[in-house]
């Protein structure tokens, strides 16, 4: 069992220790559990080794910041994503 107050990307740390299953408790933010799902083995020594060098990456901030992006090249185009959805894109 592991127990972390870092940020924490389940589905990139998923991916970090080789699509290894994890499941967490996320309900006290200073005390994240961590642990493998039934059927994986992932020592506790790896899942520390793992959180550690883990730099989770905030997917809605990504993905606003994208958008933010594709929205100031309409502008400049002089068309909202209305415009795009109206024809059908």
């Amino acid at each position: 069992m592991t127990t972390t107050s870092k940020n924490i990307n389940l589905a990139q740390l998923q991916k970090e220790l080789g699509n290894k299953g994890l499941i967490a408790n996320f309900n006290d933010p200073e005390n994240k559990l961590i642990l493998p799902a039934d059927g994986y083995n992932i020592t506790e020594k790896e899942l520390q080794n793992a959180i550690d060098a883990h730099i989770a990456i905030d997917e809605v901030a990504v993905n606003a910041q994208a958008r933010a992006v594709a929205e100031g090249k309409l502008a400049a185009l002089g068309l909202t994503t209305d415009d795009l959805r109206a024809l059908g894109l």
